[in-house]
């Protein structure tokens, strides 16, 4: 009682709110509880109020007004504006009114002064500074809530870009993320919320992606790793794209130390209309390259992380540099594989492959009306397009669609949104270069080439081979099987009492068709897989992943395949 009548003197909030604080077991002080509760008291959102009163009255759930909501988060501190700026890529959770608001949301922070700075530098390096740079130019390049930018010259000669770690910054994120973690606990017990949306699974995802900006190593191996795959790509040319070199040997968890590079942005570039076009195709190809290709991809394509570069003096070509690589995604396997053939569906104009891709990328309840959920995108589709192509906008497309998983209570991963808001920035972008830009076409290769890999990858054939011998000792087995499942239906065992005559003749009758199925789709298997391993080495011999295949296996194949066949066909001639 002394603490809530403390709090109520600090924070003039009611003592109802002050008893809030006890139906939230948040692990911290009470201090920021209050906090929280005085700031959403204040802008009078009477549905947080009434869920944490002492006698909850049932009501609907509501927001506040997008802006109202995008207030309260910037009073909230730097991780609640962090958490509004990812709720912006969900358009699967929020209205668009709100996706709008969120995606305003800018870290418009005061930097820290250098005296704060520096000692943070010392700690890291462990050594003076004066050893390691000739210069240093004290005055803040960028700041944000996470960091601020220096531009430094390394005593060997080469200017660096210098991003250090606020002072303080991750204990107020951890206690933060406590803070959230609790409130996503308390609404996800038996409440409309957590029936909906998976609460401590979006706290967990933000929580990884926050800490992991928090690491300068991680954004440092990042931003190796995608150089690395940028610069072997085939759709533009060699040292077309640039991203800055990490100096692995001066960076820290807390300290990141980047090649500084020298350009103008993209958007304020003098270009002329056939430059401009060519620039925008280089853009999306370099973020659908990135998506569909390298599983790795920059989550954060907005104007001011691209630079203009000119011209390289040999090709002629536009040179251009992509920077800040903090929030980078990377896709499993699966889930790159489910949104290539979401994206087919969507460039295809294919309603059902993309109810489908949907329904096997999200989590839904048993009782999903996958019908209706085609039927609501066909008529989706069919109304993006009877535009022309250039006038079709993806993203606005793509976040259209995620309305619907959402309405029928499909749970998407946040991988979904960071694609969504990655496609939505490059397009935009590429609009701003190109207005009558086309990005549907200029996508359509490279997802081409994305099942091309898929189809005629070495991974291929291993896969294939798993599955043939599931595929043959299930065949085997399945006479055997089906002998038992009849057995048991007589004896009663799974709860029915089956009775049928000339049982003997059925099951010799099912147990022949079983076999000649089993061949038949064995040999059909073994040509296909024989086919596209043959189509492999003719179509794309010049690609050095693929030659590893051994040209024998595509020919064995196709003879087992044939003979197989042969096989299937005497037993029907011999034994009709």
């Amino acid at each position: 009682m002394l603490e809530c009548v403390r709090l109520e003197a600090v924070y003039l909030i009611p003592k109802v709110q002050a008893d809030m604080l006890h139906r939230t077991h948040l692990p911290f002080g009470k201090t920021r509880q209050a906090e929280i509760i005085e700031v959403v008291a204040r802008y009078g959102w009477s549905y947080f109020q009434n869920q944490l009163s002492l006698n909850p009255k049932p009501e609907e759930f509501s927001l506040p007004l997008p802006e109202v909501l995008k207030q309260i988060l910037i009073e909230l501190g730097p991780t609640f504006v962090k958490l509004g700026q990812v709720l912006s890529t969900r358009p699967d959770l929020l209205e668009p009114a709100y996706i709008q608001a969120l995606e305003t949301l800018q870290n418009q922070v005061p930097p820290v002064p250098w005296a704060e700075i520096e000692p943070i530098l010392q700690a890291e390096f462990q050594k003076p500074l004066e050893t390691l740079f000739a210069e240093i130019d004290t005055g803040t390049i960028a700041a944000g809530s996470l960091g601020q930018v220096y531009r430094a010259r390394l005593v060997e000669g080469p200017t660096v870009a210098l991003k250090v770690q606020r002072p303080g910054i991750r204990t107020v994120i951890e206690r933060d993320l406590e803070v959230l973690r609790s409130l996503a606990s308390f609404f996800s017990q038996d409440h409309f919320l957590g029936q909906a949306y998976d609460l401590l699974g979006l706290v967990e995802e933000f929580r990884n992606s926050i800490l992991g900006e928090l690491d300068f190593c991680r954004e440092a191996q990042n931003t190796e790793k995608l150089a690395h795959n940028l610069a072997e790509s085939t759709l533009w040319e060699p040292h077309q794209v640039i991203v800055p070199k990490v100096y692995s040997e001066l960076t820290t968890s807390r300290v990141l130390v980047l090649e500084w590079i020298d350009g103008v942005k993209l958007t304020e570039a003098h270009l002329s209309l056939s430059q401009r076009k060519a620039v925008a195709t280089l853009v999306v190809r370099v973020v659908m390259q990135q998506m569909f290709l390298s599983r790795c991809f920059h989550a954060d394509p907005h104007p001011g992380n691209f630079l203009y570069l000119g011209q390289d003096t040999e090709s002629g070509s536009d040179r251009i540099a992509l920077l800040d690589c903090g929030m980078v995604a990377i896709l499993d396997p699966r889930t790159q594989r489910i949104m290539t053939d979401l994206l087919v569906g969507i460039v295809y104009e294919q309603p059902r492959q993309v109810a489908q891709s949907v329904r096997e990328l999200g989590f839904s309840r048993l009782d999903v009306d996958i019908r209706a959920i085609e039927s609501a995108f066909d008529r989706l589709l069919r109304r993006f397009y009877t535009r022309p192509l250039e006038e079709i906008n993806l993203a606005e497309l793509l976040n259209a669609a995620l309305r619907i998983p959402r309405e029928n209570k499909i749970q998407m991963p946040g991988a979904i949104g960071l694609f969504v808001k990655a496609i939505a920035n490059v397009e935009g972008l590429a609009r701003q270069l190109d207005p009558s830009f086309a990005f549907i076409e200029v996508a359509r290769p490279v997802v081409s080439k994305s099942l091309q890999r898929r189809i005629f990858s070495p991974d291929v054939v291993p896969e294939v081979a798993r599955s043939s011998l599931y595929l043959s000792q299930l065949m085997i087995e399945l006479p055997e099987r089906l002998d038992v499942l009849v057995d048991r239906l007589e004896r009663s065992e799974l709860g029915l009492n089956w009775r049928w005559r000339n049982q003997d003749e059925f099951q010799r009758v099912a147990s022949k068709l079983t076999r000649r199925v089993a061949g038949a789709m064995l040999s059909v298997g073994c040509l296909i897989s024989g086919s596209l391993l043959a189509i492999a080495h003719t179509n794309f011999a010049g690609d050095a992943a693929l030659t590893v295949i051994p040209l024998f296996w595509s020919e064995g194949l196709l003879i087992l395949g044939l003979g197989t066949m042969a096989v299937v066909v005497i037993e029907w001639i011999l034994q009709p």
